[in-house]
């Protein structure tokens, strides 16, 4: 992962608190957990190795970011971040995680991002790098989860987020890296856009270790 690029709900805000709350609560069950901040991962593995190259990356978001602000803030276009689903997976830092709901801009700066700085080389022709974006409540390498945790799993998703989450039982409809998949019952307005912060991060060694090695508001 190394050097990452995270689109982070503004501090403070419900969307973040509301999140903290949710992988808080994960932590609790799982107490050998470690703490982290709510994000999305855009991009990893990024060429960046001094401050002019970051300010280079988070100049990009904000230039991204403005050439579809009039659109962002129509009534009728979906938040860059929002979710229809959950799953808990067998990834470490993919455990328990907020399935994002497809969404062109999301995607296409994520392609910008990736194409501009990736130190990553390029794919083979018929090769497709293909971009999930979630947001992870829970890092472990518990595996597989317990179908008692699973319950408490569910049970607290639902009470925080108000809603209910259905049970994905059509295998063909999970990917080979999921343990179990739910719907959500109904449109979940919990997700953000803009304001938002990007924050170009040091993914080294233990997450504790994790360094923001420079961040923007947009």
């Amino acid at each position: 992962m190394s050097i990452a690029l995270w689109f982070c709900p503004q501090q403070g805000s419900t969307y973040y608190e509301l999140l903290k709350q949710l992988i808080i609560s994960m932590q609790t069950l799982f107490p050998s957990s470690i703490p982290f901040e709510p994000h999305v991962t855009i991009a990893t593995n990024l060429k960046c190795e001094n401050k002019d190259d970051v300010n280079k990356i988070l100049t990009s978001c904000v230039a991204a970011i403005r050439s579809i602000e009039k659109q962002l803030r129509d009534v009728h276009t979906l938040p860059l971040v929002s979710f229809d689903s959950c799953s808990i997976k067998k990834q470490y830092f993919q455990k328990v995680i907020l399935n994002c709901k497809p969404n062109k801009y999301l995607l296409g700066l994520e392609k910008i991002m990736t194409e501009m700085y990736s130190s990553q080389p390029s794919l083979n022709e018929g090769e497709q790098k293909i971009f999930r974006p979630h947001v992870s409540l829970l890092y472990s390498d518990v595996t597989p989860v317990s179908q008692a945790y699973v319950r408490m799993i569910e049970q607290r998703i639902e009470d925080t987020l108000d809603l209910r989450l259905n049970t994905v039982s059509n295998t063909g409809q999970l990917t080979q890296d999921e343990q179990v998949k739910w719907e959500f019952s109904r449109e979940s307005p919990l997700g953000w856009n803009i304001p938002g912060t990007f924050k170009v991060v040091k993914c080294e060694g233990p997450v504790y270790e994790w360094e923001v090695l420079g961040r923007t508001d947009i």
